[in-house]
């Protein structure tokens, strides 16, 4: 039998779309691989906070290999050099953070920063065009700033200090936002070096009466889901932060067996939209480009418009006659359909770090949503279709099918609007019931862990394990703290249901966490580490394999239970 091998992703948080994303895809390769992943959320490496106790955790001997987000989790290069030093021994795999003799997974930063500039000086004619760069630790947003800046030469365009500005890839920066609007009146663009810092700038220039997409330019880098919600709706260069952890989890396991690993880049590509003033209802009459649906992927519903419309009239015109070009548009209006409004939503209906209407439908109410756009996609199919077809029986089909597809699309919206906001209030009732279990727990109860393993299904969690220290340990926040050798496992569920240890069969190393007796033989696991604190002092730590749906509630859990252990009698 294989050894199965284990694997440790460290992380500062998930508190967003990329981190939702890169535990999502490290998950499915785990699962795929046959490999245990252990999940540490545990801030910012070296300030030594509660959640730091858990970096500790990566340097057991249960752990093959790590791969981590190390620009996110370290902002001093010596602590780097500290992080190297307490891991050595292990490989180690970096994500979008390029370091001398370490493997490195990351985006084509190059590509897509071209492209949106390569739109904004060539189509658009911009002439002073600003950076809204990344931080100076990061990977990604040096080399985005690098691609700008050769850019710009290429272009023959002068770049003065003040047209760049450093963010911190957060919606936090905004002393520095609003500086580089200040000191670049009369800009005609700004790219972003990630969407979050794009969203801020949308405030920003909205304070300065600057209108987007009209006034001055905006793009973004990421692509997060909420893009194609904003106001206008943000271009950005497309990335896939679920593809990332996958590609991170499969490497560093073959890693953990031994194999050499060398870097590894991921595509990215501009995806224009409004922001930029580009117009996707005036594409629909540019006939230039002969592009064929059925041979590439291709998820842009004006881009798909303009293919399709090129695809059946430039085609051989014996395969092409009323009848079938009637089918191959109710084909593709299905496909916008399915597109529009099934992954869309879904997508946004899984991204569970905002649950807010606003953010999963854009501006507006439940009720008023608005289907203006898709319907003027719709429209503009129609009157190209009308000005190449002469034939009044086949528009007269059409008609009526867009007729057809525009009820589908209404019918649609409308109950998937009701689906939303179950889902919404269901996640939010779910916790709370979560909490209010938990809370009633008595302390002093025999049962106190098999109460609080009992509750965790309310999560979606089937597999956990609580091991606690022999005492509370006093731990301020900025004080060095070492994990003990030995912890004490008190209590377990998995899918056989829940398990209390008896006092004698409690004592684990701590280096053993990951592959400690109890997990059930022949399966994967994927845990999440949690850190037992409160008051001030260490109690233990927990592991907890939790749905996809509450990655990005993990610290509001953590809060929930810790609450909780902080009053069981030791």
């Amino acid at each position: 039998m294989s050894i199965r091998r284990t694997v440790a992703l460290l992380l500062p948080k998930i508190d967003s779309e990329y981190f939702d994303g890169i535990v999502r895809g490290a998950k499915m390769a785990a699962m795929e691989k046959k490999i245990n992943l252990l999940v540490i959320i545990g801030g910012e490496y070296g300030v030594d906070y509660e959640e730091n106790v858990l970096y500790h955790l990566a340097d057991q001997r249960s752990i093959d290999a790590i791969f981590a987000a190390t620009s996110t989790i370290i902002s001093n290069p010596d602590e780097f050099n500290a992080l190297l030093k307490e891991t050595e021994g292990k490989p180690l795999l970096t994500i979008s953070d390029k370091h001398p003799d370490l493997p490195c997974i990351y985006y084509d930063n190059f590509t897509g920063i071209k492209a949106a500039m390569d739109y904004l000086t060539g189509v658009k004619g911009c002439k002073r065009i600003l950076m809204f760069a990344g931080p100076e630790h990061s990977g990604d947003g040096d080399e985005r700033l690098k691609e700008y800046l050769r850019c710009m030469h290429d272009a023959k365009l002068h770049v003065e200090d003040r047209m760049v500005a450093r963010g911190d890839h957060t919606e936090e920066c905004i002393a520095e936002a609003r500086k580089l609007i200040e000191d670049n009146p009369g800009a005609d663009a700004i790219v972003c070096s990630n969407d979050r810092q794009a969203k801020l700038m949308y405030r920003i220039l909205y304070e300065n009466d600057l209108e987007v997409g009209k006034d001055i330019l905006v793009t973004g880098f990421d692509d997060m889901t909420e893009c194609a919600f904003m106001d206008p709706p943000l271009a950005s260069v497309h990335t896939s932060p679920i593809a990332l952890g996958y590609e991170a989890c499969t490497l560093a396991g073959r890693m953990g067996d031994g194999e050499d690993a060398s870097d590894k880049i991921l595509k990215s590509h501009f995806i224009n939209r409004e922001s930029t003033g580009y117009d996707p209802y005036f594409q629909l009459f540019n006939f230039e480009r002969r592009r064929n649906v059925r041979t590439g992927t291709v998820f842009d519903v004006p881009v798909l418009t303009e293919s399709m419309v090129n695809f059946i009239f430039t085609g051989d015109p014996n395969d092409y006659q009323a009848g079938c070009q009637r089918k191959l548009l109710e084909d593709f209006l299905m496909r916008i359909l399915e597109t529009h409004l099934g992954a869309v939503l879904r997508r946004r209906s899984m991204n569970a770090r905002d649950y807010s209407v606003n953010n999963v439908f854009g501006m507006g109410m439940i009720e008023n949503i608005d289907c203006d756009r898709l319907f003027r996609v719709l429209d503009s199919i129609y009157r190209v279709y009308c000005a190449k077809e002469k034939s009044e029986t086949s528009r007269m089909e059409l008609s009526n099918l867009v007729a057809r597809v525009k009820s589908i699309v209404a019918a649609s919206l409308e109950r998937r609007s009701g689906d939303m906001k179950k889902v919404i209030d269901s996640r939010h009732n779910t916790i709370g019931r979560f909490s209010k279990k938990l809370l009633a727990i008595d302390p002093a109860s025999e049962d106190r862990y098999r109460k609080l393993m009992e509750a965790l299904p309310l999560i979606g969690v089937i597999n956990a394990s609580i091991f606690l220290y022999r005492e509370p340990i006093r731990h301020e926040q900025g004080e060095k703290f070492k994990m003990p050798d030995k912890l004490y496992l008190k209590a377990y569920r998995d899918r056989t249901g829940v398990h209390v240890v008896d006092e004698a069969h409690q004592e684990t190393d701590t280096a053993d966490v990951m592959d400690y007796r109890y997990l059930e033989g022949g399966m994967n696991h994927t845990f999440f580490a949690m850190a037992l604190y409160y008051g001030g002092y260490q109690r233990g730590i927990m592991l907890i394999d939790i749905d996809d749906e509450y990655n990005s509630s993990f610290s509001l859990i953590s809060n929930e239970i810790n609450l909780a252990v902080s009053h069981f009698r030791i």
